[in-house]
């Protein structure tokens, strides 16, 4: 017994979801790793050492990059908010870091479950679109 599966590539319908597909699966893949990093970002808010709050404030998710990396997605410390003991701009995030590492765990903790979430939101985006 055999059976022949004819798939007819120049149907419009078919056309049209496989259109922009490199694209699609990018976005899909950068919804979750967006979402990996804020959770990153909110462990990291929690494991910093805090005296006046300056630092963990200044925790954040950046996206935006130049070039091949217009897509970059990072978990930056510092800067932007002023510590009211100093009055200056947040400039010891990397100095903490080294002391009283908060970053590094955070984002360890998020890592080994990026690629297996990716799968599955492209997979079920893929079922659903």
């Amino acid at each position: 017994m055999s059976a022949t599966i004819v798939f007819n590539w120049e149907d419009v319908v078919v056309k049209g979801k496989l259109a922009n597909l490199r694209e699609k699966m990018a976005d899909w893949a950068e919804e979750v790793v967006i979402e990996r990093a804020q959770y990153a970002r909110d462990i990291a808010q929690i494991l910093v050492r805090v005296d006046t709050g300056s630092c963990r404030d200044s925790i954040r998710v950046e996206r935006g990059g130049k070039g091949l990396y217009w897509r970059q997605i990072r978990i930056r410390a510092g800067g932007y908010i002023v510590n009211p003991k100093t009055g200056r701009l947040v400039d010891y995030a990397a100095y903490l870091e080294m002391m009283y590492p908060f970053m590094r765990p955070a984002v360890y903790t998020v890592v080994p479950e990026i690629a297996d979430l990716i799968r599955r939101n492209i997979v079920e985006k893929a079922e659903t679109t």
